[in-house]
């Protein structure tokens, strides 16, 4: 069983997509970025060159995944990353502009300048470091849903001897085994963890009742909950952090990573930062929480 798996981007676009339609309310799985905000003033100084466009900075952003970034039915791009990169390019003094980009390509598209950095849930890990800068910006978690109204299950210390879902081969399986395996050492009986091939799936056990609990990732919870409000709700803390940061060009980047890292620390101190996640219910994903 693979432990380090977390559904990838495009599953979780699949599953938020299938969901938008299943309840009509988005037609914007696809389409262009809208006009980007004006250009205003900035704390920050951004550095003449750093930029491919003076005045203008660019980032690379795989539009496919709800609440994160997304289509709305206007066909505008929306979602806390495109707005927590339109404030950081406020604090900057320069207009955003957003390049719908493969997220398969999205790092070689930097390399090439095609954009100036990439804001599109990119999980730091050491790979990647070798060859972008990153200016980290929240988490991508993991999280334990339950039927709205359910009292007996806080957290996933009462899981034992109830049926919990989740994908195959996530790390959410893996998070349920470790806890199953806790319940036996406790004397108590273990979870019945119950596994599917697709997360919609998982989901859906837990609609008609069939389970207990679903785990799935905070992003895709967060949308569940937007779509079906006062259906489901979250319990016990957010696990399996990953951090994500704002990737620009190693090295010959640094004056922009810089202006960057400046920037989102003015947005978090003024408030900005913690108004955009909990508009998008992704407080849990907020960077400041020890992972």
């Amino acid at each position: 069983m693979a432990r380090s798996y977390f559904p990838s981007r495009r599953a979780v676009a699949t599953l938020v997509c299938s969901l938008a339609v299943a309840v009509g309310v988005i037609s914007g799985c696809g389409g262009t970025p809208g006009p980007a905000p004006a250009q205003v003033p900035g704390a920050v100084a951004v550095p003449a060159g750093a930029l491919v466009k003076d005045g203008e900075i660019t980032y690379c952003s795989d539009i496919s995944a709800p609440p994160l970034t997304f289509f709305d039915a206007s066909q505008k791009a929306v979602g806390a990353e495109i707005e927590l990169g339109d404030a950081l390019a406020a604090q900057l003094g320069v207009r955003p502009k957003w390049a719908n980009t493969s997220f398969n390509g999205i790092i070689p598209a930097l390399q090439a300048r095609q954009c100036d950095a990439i804001i599109s849930q990119l999980y730091i890990k050491p790979e990647r470091e070798a060859v972008v800068d990153f200016v980290p910006y929240m988490y991508a978690s993991n999280t334990l849903m339950v039927a709205n109204g359910n009292t007996s299950i806080a957290g996933a210390e009462d899981l034992c001897g109830k049926r919990a879902a989740g994908q195959t081969g996530t790390t959410v399986v893996g998070y349920l085994t470790d806890q199953s395996t806790k319940c036996a050492a406790a004397g108590k009986p273990p979870i019945d963890i119950r596994q599917f091939t697709k997360d919609s799936d998982a989901l859906q056990q837990l609609r008609l009742g069939l389970v207990d609990s679903y785990g799935t990732t905070l992003e895709t919870a967060a949308y569940v909950q937007t779509q079906q409000p006062g259906t489901f709700q979250l319990v016990g803390e957010p696990f399996n952090r990953i951090k994500v940061g704002v990737a620009t060009l190693k090295g010959g980047g640094t004056a922009l990573h810089d202006a960057i890292a400046t920037a989102l620390a003015t947005i978090r101190k003024d408030g900005t930062y913690a108004a955009i996640l909990a508009k998008w219910n992704l407080t849990g994903d907020d960077i400041a929480v020890a992972g």
